[in-house]
């Protein structure tokens, strides 16, 4: 197998460094398996889709996309590989790594090394991803903000919160400020404007659909994996590869109760409490209550807008490539 490494060039440069003394070292100790790998760096948005999509033309799935990038890189890939032959292989290179924690749970423990050094054992698996389709006031599709995603999508506070997050890290960079972005964005933005005003329509697992009973509401997250916003875990019970979407709807609450349910939420703890509804759906519709107002949504970290967003889980549209755990 031949391996194409995308390799976000935006990224950290300790992180930069690290990955290529890991290349160096697979050069020395194993020049066999360095031959197979070609290496690409992303020099413009979306460059990741785009390189992913050539070597799917070139190789037709014998060759493997290794995502060396965050939740974002990882996003654009899995979107320009759905229900192709071509498997991903996510290397966590980013700030949250998000996806990776879902797929491989030990995955601290791992250097960049260990990662290249195991990319024969990996065995591969197809996940599912989730497709979400934006639509404007008048019923017109938008291209531009609908896409696949494999890990998370969500609409409200987050959505806010993670913006403010991005601009911590854009105004400084460091380790602190990316470790601490999204926790300390999430607190400032409880005591702002939390409400958000749409209304939820959903196909749950049994068949049966059901509808939000308010127009008020914090956030909602669809999920395919478990977590996002580096580490918060809207949903501790998502599988990939289950058929499913885990939702998470959380009532416009007040502050007091905001500040209660946040640390439950970073940590999963949240299933159950009051103000929470979670459900296991393969469809959904969700709708603004206010024609002037375009919902606030992301998938995957990108953002996203419009009036209306449809999602469908698509079983199986993607192969992943998975590392096999260390003895």
């Amino acid at each position: 197998m031949r391996y194409t490494l995308i390799i976000n060039s935006r990224n950290n440069p300790s992180n930069q460094s690290r990955l290529e003394d890991a290349i160096y070292a697979v050069a020395e100790k194993n020049p066999a398996l360095r031959s197979r790998m070609d290496l690409r760096y992303t020099e413009y948005a979306g460059h990741a889709r785009d390189i992913a999509l050539e070597v799917d033309s070139r190789f037709g799935g014998s060759a493997a996309v290794v995502a060396c990038g965050g939740d974002g890189t990882m996003h654009e890939i899995a979107s320009a590989l759905a229900f192709r032959k071509t498997p991903v292989i996510a290397v966590p290179f980013g700030t949250g790594n998000d996806f990776v924690k879902t797929v491989n749970p030990e995955w601290k423990k791992w250097s960049f090394e260990d990662y290249l050094t195991g990319l024969d054992d990996v065995h591969y698996r197809l996940i599912d991803l989730i497709r979400a389709d934006s639509f404007d006031l008048l019923g017109n599709f938008i291209p531009v903000w609908s896409s696949f995603f494999n890990n998370v999508a969500s609409i409200g506070l987050d959505t806010k919160v993670q913006a403010n997050a991005k601009a911590m890290v854009a105004m400084k960079d460091t380790a602190f400020v990316r470790n601490t972005a999204y926790v300390r964005s999430a607190l400032k933005a409880i005591f702002s404007e939390r409400t958000n005003r749409f209304r939820y329509s959903l196909e749950l697992e049994d068949g049966r659909v059901v509808e939000g009973e308010s127009d008020k509401y914090t956030l909602m997250s669809i999920c395919n994996a478990k977590y996002y916003g580096d580490g918060f875990t809207p949903a501790p019970e998502a599988v990939i590869d289950d058929g499913f979407a885990d939702v998470c709807v959380v009532d416009d609450v007040s502050t007091l109760k905001a500040l209660s349910l946040i640390l439950k939420y970073r940590s999963g703890k949240h299933v159950g409490k009051d103000g929470i509804h979670m459900y296991k759906a393969t469809s959904g519709v969700i709708k603004s209550c206010d024609p002037s107002m375009q919902l606030p949504g992301n998938f995957d970290g990108e953002d996203f807008f419009g009036t209306t967003l449809r999602f469908e889980v698509c079983p199986g549209a993607l192969k992943l490539g998975v590392f096999s755990p260390k003895n």
